[in-house]
């Protein structure tokens, strides 16, 4: 047996799981969809082997990052030097940010979902 959601009903499922978490679960919730992100930017960097040192892809991180008691992941490199790579500054682009986001979306609100699911027992 199989079911389909339409986008807006994934949407409005979503919400009502953000809307029962506490701040502590939507904060595990959002590391965890996080941790995708900063596996799939790691690959990213390996593969576009933009490694001299290993310093980018060791800081490398999803990190906390909400301000006032509002839960935020930021996911990406502490070198002062990644963005260059990135944008391809005096080098041929190596977007290795930006291509992990984009393919990895999806896999992190996947994640996300099922974390607050599992926490809130919805």
């Amino acid at each position: 047996m199989t079911s389909r959601a339409n986008t807006s009903e994934v949407s409005a499922a979503l919400k009502r799981l953000i809307d029962a978490a506490s701040g502590e679960q939507l904060g595990k919730a959002l590391m965890a969809g996080g941790l995708v992100l900063e596996a799939k930017a790691k690959g990213n960097i390996i593969r576009y082997d933009f490694i001299d040192t290993g310093a980018t892809l060791n800081s490398t991180q999803a990190r906390e990052a909400g301000a006032g008691g509002t839960p935020a992941i930021q996911v990406g490199p502490t070198t002062e030097y990644a963005i260059f790579g990135e944008f391809g500054i005096g080098q041929p682009a190596k977007p290795f940010m930006r291509e992990a986001f984009d393919e990895g979306k999806g896999a992190a609100v996947g994640v996300v979902a099922a974390e607050l699911k599992k926490q809130v027992g919805g």
